[in-house]
């Protein structure tokens, strides 16, 4: 289950693609904003890939590996979770697992959904709601965890990876030296019933840090995965 592998790197700062700042009301009247990164010309029936961030983070965080994905193919709706970054309101987990379902709507109903479907990108707490919200969206083919915990702040996402996500897969990474997201890891790997992947990086980085500290490394490893994932014949 556990590889453990160092590549020195340095995250060179990249050009983003083309993209459209989207502002737009939950149903509860928070103002919500996200960038939509629309697939490349040449990527027919490409999937979505929803990105959230880390607590006290914002969408910013994600800038190392936009280039990557969209140049692996993707579309990528990278999201100020409420009360971060310029999405208002309180930061409440319940209401934030709702405005990604909320976000997924949006989505569909703006054609930029197809039979490829998405997958949903999490870090720190935002991976918890990252499995979560795949749990719950018949959409979504799987879920990526950057050093998500069994209880943030309440956001418990172990039964949602073992039940939720049964019949679908997730990949989950956490630093060895990050002990709450190593420890977290390690046992929904192994309560998992779905097709899950568990990789343990050195170091104590946390959620989208770990771009910083093995970007080249992880980069691969998510671009691998999604590849396996939306190109594979099997479930």
């Amino acid at each position: 289950m556990i590889a453990a592998f160092v590549i020195s790197s340095v995250v060179v700062a990249q050009d983003l693609p083309e993209h459209e700042t989207i502002t737009r009301n939950a149903p509860d009247d928070v103002t919500l904003v996200a960038d939509f990164y629309p697939a490349p010309a040449d990527a027919t029936d490409a999937p979505v890939i929803i990105a959230l961030h880390m607590l006290n983070s914002n969408r910013a965080a994600y800038a190392p590996i936009i280039p990557d994905l969209h140049e692996a193919g993707y579309a990528l709706l990278n999201v100020d979770m409420r009360g971060h970054g310029e999405s208002g309101g309180a930061r409440d987990w319940e209401a934030a697992i709702a405005d990604v379902a909320d976000w997924i709507a949006w989505l569909d109903a703006s054609g930029q959904l197809n039979e490829a479907g998405l997958a949903i990108m999490g870090a720190s707490i935002g991976a918890n709601v990252a499995i979560i919200s795949c749990a719950e969206s018949a959409l979504c083919a799987g879920a990526i965890a950057l050093s998500p915990g069994l209880d943030y702040r309440g956001v418990k996402p172990e039964a949602a990876l073992v039940d939720g996500l049964a019949d679908r897969a997730a990949l989950l990474v956490a630093a060895g030296r990050d002990q709450s997201s190593a420890t977290a890891i390690r046992q929904m790997f192994l309560n998992a019933r779905g097709a899950v992947t568990a990789r343990m990086v050195a170091g104590r980085a946390h959620g989208t840090r770990l771009f910083d500290s093995d970007y080249d490394s992880l980069s691969g490893l998510i671009t691998l995965w999604l590849e396996e994932l939306f190109q594979s014949d099997e479930p």
